[in-house]
């Protein structure tokens, strides 16, 4: 319950869940569109839990003794949800705050219908002074399709830190997340660095025998290609990159679902969720695209950049550490290499995503001629840096030799009730 919910290859290798969040992305196929709805009651314009949401009782009262209600978020919140949630800070060398403002609920709608959403409020004393996310789909897990959900956007201001609250609302938050979307599994992200969020969430503690039990499935790193220097010289590119047309959609689409069935928490791409992206999506279709084929034709790979400002923005709160020195020499050679500069504190971090990457034969030599293309058109954008994910011990991490980088190691986990059917299943390794 923790960001990024952003970009696909955490889960793994075909990112582009938007959300990714601490907890970075990361949209199921529907019958038509859930903002064309006119047959559902609405909340300021906008479309209502469902009657079968609103049939479940939805207050939790688990932590009452410590002043604290749990309920579900309304979308007349949203900017009050929008302001806790970018008052809780990234912390690390690169301190940064995540803005969700004008409409909170706008990321999720990119993805999920009203009925996948469960997006809970914490109240104290009258005031929302935490929120968290329960975001549903199916899943591709050893074969079976299973409803999973994903745990994300779990922000609590200062009045409900360093209390019980967390241990006392947790396993009957995931038991009515579990009946509102029906899902039997679900998975977070946590970034290693974030001690606090292990000892409340991963760590077993003894006084809350049935908190959700965490099960490490994948180690990756969050990592940003910097968009410093000029694009690399390649002695030899036996991969041919090119920019895809509305026409090659069908072709990418059967490519990244052939992968995704490999893969734990994998994708259904091909019952609409694929057409929505493409729709809906701001600043991102066809055209976001990138295919490398080989000397035959033939599909070797496929990404994606996506900008998504319009719905999640990273702002600077404060340079430290390696951060402050590495700022310090890159703004002084960013004039020479013709890149941007690193905002000053306050000023937003302008990044895209390296999302939908899929590389089935884990050859190098394909993502190098992908992030090549795309860093040559995204550099001198006024964008930062590229962000991609890629597991510790992913061969592909090789086609990074070259780019300056910098990586926020963070861990995929399993979650379930310790009585859980998953508990002790073995979830494959995949890719």
């Amino acid at each position: 319950m923790t960001e990024p919910t952003t970009p696909e290859r955490t889960r793994p290798r075909t990112h582009a869940d938007p959300a990714p969040r601490e907890g970075s992305p990361a949209r199921e196929g529907r019958p038509g569109d859930a903002h064309a709805r006119t047959d559902a009651p609405t909340d300021a314009g906008r479309p209502m839990a469902p009657p079968s949401e609103q049939a479940i009782p939805l207050v939790n009262r688990a932590a009452e003794s410590e002043g604290v209600l749990a309920r579900p978020a309304r979308r007349l919140e949203t900017e009050r949800l929008a302001d806790l949630f970018a008052a809780v800070s990234m912390d690390g060398d690169l301190r940064l705050s995540v803005e969700r403002h004008p409409d909170y609920f706008a990321l999720y709608d990119l993805e999920h219908d009203p009925e996948e959403q469960h997006v809970r409020a914490f109240e104290k004393d009258g005031e929302v002074e935490g929120v968290a996310a329960f975001l549903a789909r199916d899943a591709l897990l050893g074969g079976e399709r299973v409803r999973t959900a994903y745990m994300s956007d779990l922000r609590f201001s200062d009045a409900l830190r360093g209390g019980k609250v967390l241990g006392k609302v947790f396993a009957p938050e995931m038991r009515l997340a579990r009946e509102a979307t029906g899902a039997e599994l679900f998975y977070t992200v946590v970034f290693d660095g974030n001690g606090a969020a292990q000892k409340a969430l991963v760590k077993r503690d003894p006084r809350w025998p049935d908190k959700p039990l965490y099960r490490p499935l994948r180690r990756f790193d969050i990592t940003s290609v910097l968009l410093a220097h000029p694009p690399l010289p390649r002695l030899r590119r036996p991969y041919r990159v090119t920019r895809a047309r509305a026409e090659d959609m069908d072709e990418v689409l059967a490519f990244l679902q052939r992968d995704q069935r490999g893969r734990p928490f994998g994708y259904v791409l091909d019952e609409g969720r694929f057409e929505r992206r493409l729709r809906d999506w701001p600043r991102f279709g066809a055209e976001s695209f990138y295919l490398a084929r080989d000397g035959q034709g033939r599909l070797a790979g496929v990404t994606a950049t996506w900008d998504a400002f319009d719905v999640k923005r990273y702002r600077v709160r404060a340079y430290r550490g390696a951060m402050k020195r590495i700022r310090r020499a890159w703004d002084l050679a960013a004039p020479l290499l013709g890149g941007t500069k690193l905002p000053a504190p306050g000023e937003l971090l302008r990044y895209a995503y390296l999302t939908h990457l899929c590389v089935p034969s884990e050859d190098p030599a394909v993502l190098a001629a992908l992030l090549d293309a795309a860093y040559a058109d995204l550099r001198g954008t006024g964008l930062c840096f590229l962000m991609l994910y890629l597991e510790r011990e992913d061969p592909l991490r090789a086609a990074l030799r070259g780019y300056l980088t910098s990586a926020m190691p963070a861990t995929f986990y399993v979650v379930c009730a310790p009585d859980s059917r998953f508990a002790e299943v073995d979830l494959g390794a995949g890719r």
